[in-house]
């Protein structure tokens, strides 16, 4: 437990920090757009193209985060969402962890290879052990595997286009093969979009989740521990490879790995401080409803 005087650091902090309009979430988006802008403007040529779009990828992947983190506190039951969409994006990862193993040969640095096979058993043992989610529940995340199909076909159509506006003799196999890499690095932009569909459908009728309750605790700091321990290699990790070549990209990763862990310190502040949560419920609830809170 959270001592009372660390609680009101934690508070402290977040009410400076994420006062309308939000200020972290903001500012990084700002940096993110700067970077691609700067790039633009002083470089040109086909390598710093591919840098650029680079760049770009990493801010849409800051989208989804940025919404979750403005919107979800306006919701009938944020905690509730917390642990709902818990599994649905822990599986998203998995997936596109696991397609970097199939995928993966002599090229792949071992460093990339292992961050990947760990991340994919993180993400195994998450959903069993810290949600303890049951096997069928898992597979009837339907929204999940239709991201997937609709980025296997995104890929599909963006690799037939290139194709078609610069014809080369690619056979079948590398056709699909670059398809398959292309709809993962899709998967891996839009993780966070199950999330972000939940949130802006959740209805103000839904079951709302016990506040205190020690699974809805269990279920928010095995998500979160999963998602930063994942993006410190990930991002952390990948800043510091890219240095030497990019500075622009480093930042970028850096920049990246701050708003998810802004994220994850703004959603388990709430979850461990259950007086300020029913506050802020109270906020959003029907007025008869209010009083039961």
């Amino acid at each position: 437990m959270l001592s009372a005087g660390a609680n009101m650091m934690i508070w402290k902090t977040q009410d400076v920090l994420h006062k309308k309009p939000q200020v972290v979430p903001g500012v990084l988006m700002l940096l993110a757009s700067s970077l691609i802008v700067y790039q633009h403007m002083t470089h040109d040529g086909e390598e710093h193209d591919m840098l650029k779009t680079f760049l770009a990828m990493i801010l849409v992947q800051m989208l989804p985060l940025v919404a979750l983190e403005m919107k979800i506190m306006s919701c009938a039951d944020p905690v509730g969402l917390f642990c709902k969409f818990a599994t649905p994006v822990t599986l998203t990862h998995a997936v596109f962890l696991g397609m970097r193993l199939v995928y993966s040969d002599s090229s792949v640095e071992s460093s990339y290879l292992l961050c990947s096979g760990v991340g994919f058993v993180g993400a195994l043992v998450t959903m069993c052990i810290g949600f303890r989610e049951r096997l069928a529940c898992v597979v009837q995340c339907y929204n999940v595997w239709g991201l997937v199909a609709l980025a296997l076909m995104a890929a599909v159509g963006t690799q037939a286009i290139d194709e078609y506006i610069e014809p080369s003799d690619m056979s079948w196999s590398s056709f699909f093969k670059l398809a398959f890499e292309t709809s993962n690095s899709y998967i891996e932009i839009l993780a966070f979009v199950p999330a972000v569909w939940m949130v802006f459908n959740q209805g103000n009728n839904a079951d709302r989740v016990q506040v205190e309750s020690t699974q809805t605790k269990r279920t928010s700091t095995a998500f979160f521990l999963f998602l930063v321990g994942f993006y410190v290699s990930e991002d952390l990790l990948h800043a510091y490879q890219a240095y030497p070549f990019s500075g622009l990209a480093a930042i970028a990763h850096i920049a990246h790995f701050l708003l998810l862990l802004d994220f994850a310190v703004y959603v388990l502040a709430h979850v461990y401080n259950p007086e300020k949560l029913v506050g802020e419920l109270r906020k959003w609830l029907p007025v008869d409803f209010s009083h039961e809170v």
